[in-house]
């Protein structure tokens, strides 16, 4: 039924009422997944995606649920955030997940720093700020005898930028720059083990470390592992939020994500084969090992 303002506007039904506060109750629930979920912690063109997307959820819902149902499914889904995000929940998961191995004694044939995002600036993300500047600390350090990173190239219409930019930089701040190779173009993990694989393995070149961030180290190990390596695995410093170990209530959120991230990024890894060790042809061509 219609009712007519004092104004002489027509107001909606309480049909209508009920679809609105559905719609809410989807954007609730699908923000709230947005920061628990892998792709969370979105930019602003996802967020708004995110409200579009909640709002139509929640009125289907509504339409197939009672409301209490729905209400009651936001309930947990914010009841789920606040104990992750309050209390240190996954302090064990993320310490046992974690690959941190010892340094060897002596000097290996390289330190390969996973790359990470670039901006249009040709600037490079925090993430792989972190992982270039834990090489090279180890470079510096004398425990290897090369430093090996990952390019990235990102298209920003009409301009493609790389990430050899703001590495170069980084890298000849340290004094290294002799001792750098870039390879790639690489879009995942498993590209940059390849690539690294096609550089070093037919000179040799077999013990490398490898650095990257915290929650990314057992995947990433275990990639370059299966190419061939022989692998150190290395964590580095993060500077956004501490997720290893996950201390206050933002990195406890991003460690959650990056968590389920590389626990989905796993089984992905796995299915495909990636996590399989190659087959190793001796020098007679006998077979393999």
């Amino acid at each position: 039924m219609n009712e007519i303002s004092s104004g002489g506007r027509l107001h909606s039904s309480g049909r209508g009422q009920a679809i609105a506060t559905n719609a809410l109750l989807g954007v609730l629930g699908s923000l709230v997944i947005a920061q628990l979920a892998p792709w969370g912690d979105l930019e602003v063109n996802g967020y708004h995606a995110t409200f579009y997307i909640g709002a139509v959820l929640g009125m289907l819902l509504g339409l197939a649920l009672r409301r209490g149902l729905l209400i009651a499914l936001d309930v947990a889904l914010l009841a789920t955030y606040l104990v992750v995000g309050q209390f240190p929940v996954l302090a064990l998961p993320v310490e046992r997940w974690v690959r941190i191995d010892s340094l060897p004694a002596d000097t290996v044939d390289a330190v390969v720093a996973l790359s990470g995002d670039v901006l249009w600036t040709s600037s490079i993300g925090s993430v792989a700020e972190d992982r270039l500047l834990g090489a090279l600390d180890l470079m510096r350090a004398g425990r290897a005898r090369r430093l090996v990173t990952t390019r990235v190239v990102q298209d920003f219409g009409d301009r493609v930028v790389t990430s050899d930019i703001d590495q170069g930089r980084l890298i000849s701040l340290a004094s290294l720059s002799d001792k750098w190779t870039v390879v790639g173009r690489t879009h995942n993990t498993h590209d940059e083990a390849v690539a690294a694989a096609a550089l070093l393995l037919p000179g040799g070149q077999r013990r490398i470390i490898v650095v990257t961030s915290p929650m990314h180290t057992r995947r990433a190990c275990a990639v370059f592992a299966a190419v061939g390596f022989t692998v150190t695995c290395r964590s580095a410093r993060e500077r956004d939020f501490s997720r290893y170990p996950p201390v206050g209530f933002h990195s406890r959120i991003a460690a959650f994500r990056a968590y389920a991230y590389e626990r989905a990024a796993m089984i992905k890894y796995r299915m495909k084969g990636w996590l399989t060790p190659a087959a190793v042809v001796t020098p007679g061509g006998r077979g393999s090992s």
